[in-house]
């Protein structure tokens, strides 16, 4: 009888923006896809991406644009920003603080990796990129939550074909309208 209530939290590989062309990113394709798997319920979806935002950052906004919500799932993805910004260390506990938090608010969680990005963004080296997928998937197994690996998913393709995977960005580090329909997958 009510809706379910799902929320993608995130950066700018989150909000719309204008690598998909402005009309939609993966929490979207993410509300139709439940709804194509799930005709008869009632899915409610709220992009609660922004552009430049970190985990530091998210924390500061959780209740205003999150928690207020009552979501019933909160897809959380953060990285390419704490990648050139935030310490490791406090990137892990930023993300094992918004689980619980999401979780003690009654949401079930589910963590995503950044996707991978081209070798030349000198903010973001690959290196270092590679360990804060390593990060969420730590913080998945040690707080039990899922997690939609999107590095090595795309990490995957790039090895087996290169040029599928550049098909999936848009520039150096954002994904274009087929990345984002390849994270909703």
């Amino acid at each position: 009888k009510e809706p379910v209530r799902v929320v993608g939290f995130g950066d700018s590989i989150t909000g719309v923006y204008y690598h998909t062309g402005g009309r939609r990113a993966w929490p979207e394709m993410l509300g139709i896809a439940l709804g194509r798997l799930y005709p008869k319920a009632r899915v409610e979806v709220t992009n609660a991406g922004i552009s430049g935002d970190t985990t530091a950052g998210a924390l500061a906004r959780l209740d205003r644009d999150v928690l207020s919500r009552k979501p019933h799932l909160v897809v959380v993805m953060f990285g390419m920003n704490d990648t050139a910004r935030v310490p490791i260390e406090a990137y892990r506990e930023n993300l094992g603080t918004l689980v619980r938090r999401c979780r003690a608010a009654g949401a079930e969680v589910v963590l995503c990796t950044p996707n991978s990005i081209y070798p030349q963004d000198a903010g973001r080296p690959v290196a270092r990129l590679a360990e804060f997928a390593e990060s969420v998937r730590q913080v998945g197994r040690e707080l039990e939550a899922p997690v939609a690996d999107c590095y090595r998913d795309y990490e995957d393709l790039r090895a087996a074909d290169p040029r599928a995977w550049m098909g999936l960005m848009s520039e150096t580090i954002h994904p274009n309208m087929r990345g984002h329909k390849r994270f909703a997958e």
